[in-house]
């Protein structure tokens, strides 16, 4: 099944992050722009790696993220890490209160044990459909994340390293599980 026919049908895509938003010339592909407040950039991800666009409630006295913690926080029965963007990259956080919006991602790398993840944003995300063209390719961005920003129109946008965006949320998983498990 082609990454076009993954996106249609709402499936996660177990590929690199790039090949999955960048389809080959002329391909139409339906992406997710993640409002963000990341400095001078437009979040994109595909449409097929969203599981769900909700509102959650952070954990008590837990209403800032850092850039090496995730918060777990309920989601449809199962706790899952909620991250920041903006505190990943070292950017100012925005306020939060104890009710957040988030984009719910799927996990796509079957190695760890990370079936979902979510991530905080600042407004409401917008789907819209790009081609090949539309992307004029520019170097990786910083902070590790980044699988490539691109311009979009007259858009600067980015495109997460998904791979790497999850084995970072995975390590502030663990590190979490580590930290609260009791000890004897």
């Amino acid at each position: 099944m082609s990454n076009l026919d993954q996106a249609e049908q709402g499936q996660p895509d177990q590929s690199d992050a790039r090949s999955a938003v960048v389809p080959y010339s002329g391909a139409r592909v339906r992406i997710v722009r993640l409002p963000t407040q990341v400095a001078n950039l437009e979040v994109i991800v595909p449409y097929g790696l969203i599981a769900e666009i909700n509102e959650v409630m952070l954990p008590e006295g837990e209403t800032h993220l850092s850039r090496l913690d995730a918060a777990m926080v309920d989601w449809r029965a199962q706790r899952i890490p909620l991250v920041s963007l903006e505190a990943m990259l070292n950017e100012p956080l925005p306020t939060i209160g104890q009710r957040v919006r988030c984009a719910v991602l799927y996990g796509t790398n079957p190695d760890i044990a990370l079936p979902y993840y979510a991530i905080l944003l600042s407004g409401v995300p917008r789907s819209e459909e790009v081609t090949g063209e539309s992307f004029s390719e520019e170097n990786l961005g910083d902070g590790g994340i980044w699988g490539m920003t691109a311009l979009l129109g007259d858009r600067r946008i980015a495109i997460p390293d998904v791979r790497s965006l999850e084995l970072r949320i995975d390590e502030m998983r663990l590190r979490f599980e580590q930290e609260s498990a009791p000890t004897p």
